[in-house]
């Protein structure tokens, strides 16, 4: 199954576009996971806190379910989103392969 469910923080204001056909939001998503190394969780030694690193994710929403994204959350605030990976692949200018990643979002909650 292609099923995805993050939980992060906008690292940006959700950019807005619509079609002809249908609205599309755009969201870049920072995540955090626990830092390892040689199979342990890293602390740090200071504070005792677990070190993380962050990962950003691309997540595009079609149609109505972007609407209230784009008009009542910003930059720094929480959201839950469930979707699936959708992989892209195009050639640039220069004819190179070049390949993408996102997630297109089924479900999109505050927190």
């Amino acid at each position: 199954m292609n099923i995805v469910t993050l939980i992060g923080r906008l690292a940006k204001d959700p950019e807005a576009r619509d079609t002809a056909k249908t609205k599309i939001t755009q969201l870049l998503l920072v995540t955090e996971r626990p830092r390892i190394r040689d199979g342990k969780v890293q602390k740090n030694p200071e504070t005792g806190y677990t070190e993380t690193d962050a990962e950003f994710h691309t997540v595009t929403v079609f149609s109505g379910m972007g609407v209230p994204v784009r008009e009542h959350k910003a930059k720094g605030d929480k959201l839950a989103v469930t979707g699936r990976i959708h992989y892209t692949r195009w050639q640039d200018a220069e004819g190179n392969d070049r390949y993408g990643c996102e997630i297109i979002a089924d479900n999109v909650e505050f927190i």
